[in-house]
């Protein structure tokens, strides 16, 4: 797991923010990951570097602010791996 990614999740949950907003930085982190992974499986690139490990992290940090419909969406989503 990422160090910077756990910190940027602690972060974001420990900020002085509404939950809605909170929500919304997640998912724009989630969002990114999951834009880096696919890169990283459509290139040369070895193995996961960590990012279901990074992604798992995010989708906890989601449930703990009760937006579990995330990791669904993503599943029914044509671009999922």
């Amino acid at each position: 797991m990422d160090r910077e990614i756990q910190e940027q999740v602690r972060n974001i949950l420990t900020r002085d923010q509404i939950a809605k907003n909170k929500i919304r930085l997640l998912e724009e982190l989630r969002t990114d990951l999951r834009a880096q992974q696919r890169a990283a499986t459509e290139s040369s690139m070895a193995g996961s570097d960590g990012f279901e490990d990074n992604l798992q992290l995010i989708d906890i940090a989601l449930e703990k602010l009760h937006a579990t419909d995330v990791a669904d969406a993503d599943e029914k989503n044509a671009a999922t791996l």
